[in-house]
Order: C-alpha cells, then structure tokens, then sequence
C-alpha cells in the first residue's frame, strides 16, 4: 500500500510538473516563431526544404566549436534561404547536444557559396587578426568561420532570432564572398 502511495505521489508530481511547465514551453516556441516571422519580413528569406551538405563531413570542426560529438549529432529544425546583397544564403538553426550536458542547445549557421575553391579553413574569433584582413577581423565577434570547398560559412551560439548578429553575419560572408570574386 505504501508503494502504490508513492507511485502515486510521483505520478501526480509529474502530472503537476508537466503543467506548469507546458506554458513556459508554448510561450518560448511562440517568442521563436515570432522572432523567425520577423527576421524573414525583415530580410525577405523564406523557410526552405533544400538538401544540405552534411554537416559534420563538410565543416570536420563543427562538433569541436559547438563542443558536441559525433554521437549526438547536429540536427538542422529550420531553415531559410534568399539572397543577401547580391549572394545567395541559407540559415540554419542548429540543435545539438554536449557531451556533458543532457539539455539542447542552439547555434545558428549561416551559409553562402564560395566562389573560388580553395582550402578549408576554420577561424574561430580569437584567431581572426591572424588570417583575416584586420576589416575583416574586428568584425569577428561570436562568429567562427568556415572556409570549405564549396562554403563560405559562419556559426554562432543562439537563435537565429537574434536578427543584428544573423544579418550582420549575413553581410560578413556576403563582403567575403564577394572580395573573393
């Protein structure tokens, strides 16, 4: 019988858990959608369905910056594409995993094509002044950068809704791609 309370009392605990916190939770996705609703009014970008390059394979470095691993992965839940200044860009929001921490975390990557092939490369901000134009590099703040094959790319912690630091990161790779041409 004493078991049965306990049981009990953990079920109704969670019943009571459940529903304080599921209006936290629609609140939060609500403020996301509100935040990707402008940023695409503001930029004219569009939620889009198109194949990715595989993340971890083309950007080797990505779970180092994240600080995640390979057996968690990166899971892209949004992304909008448009152009930008002329370039071509896309807009992911990552979700991922660390390896020590159970909770999800968000990162934005922003993609444009690069226009010459070369080697890859990833600058994380701390090491910008050393290969990067110093106008290139004091613009370098959350952002690490990854030169590939085929990308120009950019990723930063957070929500694609922190609409300066994506538009600003936009304009970046969109003065890089465009230098490079």
């Amino acid at each position: 019988m004493v078991i049965l309370l306990i049981l009990l009392g953990i079920v109704l605990c969670g019943l009571a858990a459940g529903l304080v916190m599921r209006p936290r939770a629609r609140a939060a996705q609500d403020a996301f959608a509100d935040g990707v609703q402008a940023l695409a009014a503001r930029t004219g970008w569009r939620p889009d369905h198109a194949p990715l390059p595989p993340l971890q394979s083309t950007f080797v470095t990505i779970n180092d910056v994240l600080g995640s691993s390979n057996h968690h992965g990166i899971a892209v839940n949004l992304q909008l594409a448009g152009n930008w200044r002329g370039v071509p860009v896309r807009v992911l929001q990552l979700r991922y995993r660390t390896e020590y921490v159970s909770t999800t975390r968000a990162a934005t990557m922003v993609l444009v094509p690069r226009p010459v092939p070369g080697p890859s490369l990833t600058v994380r901000p701390g090491d910008a002044a050393a290969h990067l134009p110093p106008e290139v590099a004091q613009r370098i703040t959350t952002q690490t950068l990854f030169f590939t094959s085929e990308h120009l790319a950019a990723v930063f912690p957070g929500e694609m809704t922190q609409q300066d630091l994506t538009t600003a990161t936009a304009d970046l790779l969109a003065d890089l791609s465009g230098a490079r041409r």
